[in-house]
């Protein structure tokens, strides 16, 4: 089973497989807790939930932000999502006696078969993802709109970035023994 985390400190997506069979799709909603240990806490608790659930032999967690985008990120910003992915990386290790891998989001959405046309960007491209999720897990992704029916709620993308990073693990596992691709601890950055 490949457990694939997308994490941020506002909400985590998760999604879980088992035999190439998506069983498990959610965003854990984070935000109400004020400090990272609170926010880890509650994380630790749900990890651990679903070790109990699920025998989770491959986790992959979507490599945290490593740059500035104008306009969107700033030093404090990058430092607090990487110290925290840091605390539910060691906490999935914890959990589950594994060391994580680290993909770059655009090689997971490459590694999914996804592609944007030039120039797309923030809310557009993150509902092409969710479009695209909810076509290829047709049975099993669920979603719902937000009021109003023109936008998805809240934590959607979270749930289908997670998607796409146990996805593009899986496609790694079933394809490091190929042409010598991959064979060792697989870290994927830009």
């Amino acid at each position: 089973m490949i457990l694939g985390l997308d994490i941020s400190t506002t909400m985590v997506g998760v999604a879980v497989i088992d035999d190439g069979n998506l069983v498990k799709s959610e965003a854990w909603d984070i935000s109400k807790y004020g400090t990272l240990f609170e926010k880890a806490e509650y994380i630790g608790a749900e990890l651990h939930g679903l070790r109990s659930e699920y025998n989770i032999q491959n986790i992959f967690i979507e490599t945290a932000l490593k740059k500035f985008l104008p306009g969107k990120s700033r030093a404090d910003t990058i430092l607090k999502l990487a110290k925290f992915n840091g605390i539910v990386s060691w906490i999935c290790f914890e959990s589950y006696d594994l060391e994580p891998t680290y993909i770059n989001v655009n090689t997971a959405r490459g590694l999914y078969g996804l592609s944007f046309p030039r120039g797309t960007k923030g809310p557009k491209r993150k509902k092409m993802v969710i479009e695209a999720v909810i076509e290829r897990e047709k049975t099993s992704f669920s979603y719902e709109m937000a009021r109003g029916g023109r936008n998805f709620k809240k934590g959607t993308d979270d749930k289908a970035d997670a998607v796409v990073i146990a996805r593009a693990g899986e496609f790694i596992l079933k394809n490091q023994n190929n042409k010598g691709f991959l064979t060792e601890k697989i870290i994927l950055t830009e």
